[in-house]
C-alpha cells in the first residue's frame, strides 16, 4: 500500500507566511535588519503627490535577499514572488510590483545604496564585528553591461564621422533643391508642414554620439591613443580589461576593504585597469566608513608604487604590500627606496606571518560574491550606477556574512 497521493486537492496557506517557512531562513535577518535602517534620504526621494509608490523599504528588502541568494534580476525578483513563500513574505500582501518597478528601483537610488551599505557596516562594528586590527585591500575585474560587438575603434570612429559629414552634407543639398522647386511652384509661405526629415536626425544623432565618444577617448587616453583604442556605445564609462578567465572584456576595478573577520568595510569602483592608485583611496573609504584608520593594511602587488607607499608613510598608515607577485620572490632588486623599504619589511617573519592572511581574508568576499551570490556582471551602464549596484551587493554580502558570525558565535 502507498501513502494518499491528491494533487487536486484543496488547501490553504498558513494564515501568515512566515509559519509556513524555516526559522532560520536568512529572509528573517534580512527583514529584521532593513527594518532597523535609517532610510529617511532615500524616501524623501518620492513626491507627496501623484500615485502613492511601492514602499521603498519593501523593494529594498526584496533586492538585498534577492542579491543574497544568486537572484540579481528584477525579472527574476518578480517570477519568485508568484511562487517563492520567501518573497512573497517580503513583499507583504499585495500589490506585488512588476519587473519594470523592481528594476527602477534599483537605477532610481544607486547613489543611495552608498549609505546602505555604511549603515550595515554601522550595525556589524556595533555587533563587535568588522575589527580593523588587519584590513586587506583587493579589487576584482566584473563585466560591465555591454560587450565589444557595441564598441567602435577609434580609427573607425573618424571614418565614419567623415562618412556622416557626407551624408548629412548630401540631404542638406537635397532639401534645399527640394525648397527651391516648392517655393517656385507655390510661393515661400511655408504653413507649418516643414522640418527636418527623420533620416536627417538620425544621422546627426548618431554623429553627435560618434564625436562625443571620441572627444572622451582622446581626453582619457591622450599620448598613449592608437587607431585601435576603442569605447563601448552601450556603457562609454566601461573599459577593455583582463577578467578573471583571460578574456578581454568591456568591465570595471571593483575594490573592496575586507576586515579580520571577513566583512566588507569599505567599497570602491573605477574604471582604470590597475590597482596601484586604488590604495589610499581605499583607506580613506575605511575610515569615512567606521570613522578609524585600520590598524595594518595588507595589498598584492598590483598595489605597488613608489607613489601610493610615499603617500601611506606619509600619513602614518601601516601597510604590507607585496613587491613581487603572489608566492614568487622578486627578479631584480627593487628600484625605489620605498619598495627596497617594503622589500626588507617583508622579508621580517611577523610581516610574513601577518601578510600570509590576505589571500584568505582579501579575495573570499570576491569569491562568495561571484559563486554563492552569483554576481559576475553589472546590470546597469554608467559608472556611478555600476558604484550603486557594487554597493548594493557589498551591503547584501555583509548581511549574509553577519548572520554567519552570529550563528557561529552562538
Amino acid at each position: 500500500m502507498f501513502k494518499a497521493y491528491e494533487q487536486r486537492q484543496g488547501r490553504l496557506f498558513p494564515a501568515y507566511l512566515d509559519e509556513g517557512l524555516d526559522p532560520s531562513d536568512p529572509v528573517f535577518w534580512i527583514d529584521d535588519i532593513v527594518d532597523g535602517l535609517d532610510l529617511t534620504a532615500l524616501e524623501a526621494r518620492y513626491a507627496v503627490r501623484g500615485e502613492h509608490a511601492y514602499a521603498p523599504r519593501m523593494l529594498l528588502k526584496l533586492w538585498l535577499y534577492g542579491a543574497s541568494q544568486g537572484v540579481v534580476s528584477g525579472r527574476e525578483i518578480a517570477r519568485r514572488l508568484r511562487y517563492d513563500l520567501r518573497f512573497r513574505y517580503l513583499a507583504g500582501e499585495g500589490p506585488w510590483p512588476d519587473f519594470r518597478t523592481i528594476n527602477r528601483f534599483r537605477e532610481r537610488h544607486a547613489e543611495d545604496f552608498a549609505e546602505v551599505f555604511r549603515q550595515t557596516v554601522r550595525l556589524a562594528r556595533e555587533a563587535g564585528l568588522g575589527g580593523l586590527g588587519i584590513v586587506a585591500v583587493d579589487g576584482t575585474k566584473l563585466r560591465a553591461n555591454t560587450s565589444r560587438h557595441k564598441a567602435m575603434s577609434y580609427g573607425r570612429m573618424r571614418k565614419e564621422e567623415k562618412r556622416l559629414d557626407r551624408e548629412i552634407s548630401q540631404l542638406m543639398n537635397r532639401m534645399d533643391q527640394v525648397n527651391r522647386s516648392e517655393d517656385e511652384r507655390h510661393g515661400d509661405d511655408d504653413e507649418g508642414s516643414g522640418g527636418l526629415p527623420a533620416e536627417l536626425h538620425d544621422r546627426e544623432a548618431r554623429r553627435e554620439k560618434i564625436r562625443s565618444l571620441r572627444q572622451k577617448l582622446e581626453a582619457e587616453r591622450g599620448d598613449r591613443l592608437t587607431e585601435r583604442s576603442q569605447r563601448s556605445f552601450a556603457d562609454p564609462d566601461a573599459v577593455m580589461m583582463a577578467t578573471g578567465d583571460g578574456s578581454l572584456q568591456y568591465a570595471y576595478n571593483a575594490q573592496a576593504a575586507v576586515s579580520e573577520d571577513g566583512l566588507i568595510v569599505a567599497t570602491g569602483l573605477t574604471d582604470a585597469v590597475r590597482d596601484c592608485d586604488q590604495l589610499e583611496p581605499m583607506v580613506e573609504a575605511v575610515e569615512a566608513v567606521t570613522g578609524e584608520l585600520p590598524g595594518q593594511v595588507l595589498a598584492d602587488n598590483g598595489y605597488l608604487s613608489e607613489t601610493a607607499l610615499g603617500r601611506m608613510r606619509a600619513r602614518g598608515q601601516r601597510c604590507l604590500v607585496a613587491v613581487a607577485r603572489e608566492g614568487k620572490a622578486p627578479r631584480r632588486w627593487p628600484k625605489g627606496p620605498e619598495s627596497q623599504r617594503m622589500h626588507r619589511l617583508l622579508r621580517l617573519p611577523w610581516a610574513r606571518a601577518c601578510y600570509r592572511r590576505r589571500k584568505t581574508q582579501g579575495e573570499r568576499p570576491f569569491a562568495e560574491i561571484k559563486a554563492a551570490m552569483g554576481f559576475r556582471r553589472f546590470g546597469l551602464r554608467r559608472r556611478w550606477k555600476a558604484r550603486g549596484e557594487w554597493n548594493l551587493v557589498c551591503a547584501a554580502f555583509n548581511l549574509r556574512r553577519m548572520k554567519a558570525l552570529t550563528e557561529a558565535a552562538a
